[in-house]
């Protein structure tokens, strides 16, 4: 079975028609995504509409959460609580009621999907360092996890080994970041998503090309900070 992971779409519908219409992802049997459909980009309600359609599992992230007053902005960042702010303005109520009912967590046959830490998915904390990679296996010893919400696509080991490989195998892969479809910061700004072949037991980061300038005049033209497009032509 071929699985499309995607996640961290982040309002930016350019990035997201990109990474749908990637011929390998396309011949999937089912895709996944691991929040963060909002926040940041000028293109939520696109992006939620999307998503309901395309998804079969869909879990909430923290932007999601932020949006619907699940998680208080005071956790977010200046620019980042501007655009969750700006986008409860241009949210339909049915696209808010369809974020509040998303889980933090779910499973799928061996796999944990969640936004960030899978040992508490709604700390939100960041898998930045082998303890929390550690951490996290431990809490899901009997699944491989799936995370978002570093925007950095890698994998970890059981004993906290790191790797930005773009493919490998499962074989000691024990946690695995799909990176960020619409706002990557490991300063490659193509689009990133993952995909897994259950059969084969293998794993590959897949990025593609999409129009940033688009998606950086509707970020500008909703008068969004700054920062949110100008990071978009950087990867950071």
């Amino acid at each position: 079975m071929l699985i499309r992971i995607i996640s961290d779409i982040h309002s930016n519908f350019d990035a997201l028609e990109a990474v749908l219409a990637d011929p390998p992802g396309s011949k999937a049997s089912a895709t996944f995504c691991l929040g963060d459909i909002v926040g940041y980009g000028a293109e939520p309600s696109r992006c939620i509409e999307k998503v309901r359609d395309v998804c079969d599992i869909v879990v909430s992230g923290n932007h999601d959460a932020g949006v619907v007053e699940r998680t208080p902005l005071d956790m977010f960042n200046r620019p980042g609580a501007s655009a969750l702010i700006w986008t409860s303005t241009v949210l339909s109520d049915k696209d808010k009621v369809w974020l509040s009912s998303l889980p933090y967590s779910a499973e799928f046959d061996e796999f944990f999907l969640c936004h960030s830490f899978p040992a508490d998915p709604e700390s939100w904390v960041y898998v930045l360092r082998p303890g929390q990679a550690m951490s996290s296996v431990s809490a899901r010893s009997d699944s491989i996890s799936l995370i978002g919400h570093t925007h950095l696509p890698g994998c970890w080991t059981a004993d906290g080994n790191y790797t930005d490989s773009a493919k490998g195998d499962f074989s000691q892969i024990r946690l695995v970041n799909a990176g960020s479809v619409g706002q990557p910061r490991d300063r490659d700004p193509r689009a990133a998503y993952l995909l897994i072949d259950t059969e084969r037991r293998t794993w590959e980061h897949r990025r593609v090309e999409y129009d940033i300038d688009s998606a950086v005049e509707k970020i500008r033209n909703a008068m969004l900070p700054a920062i949110l497009w100008e990071r978009l032509y950087k990867g950071r």
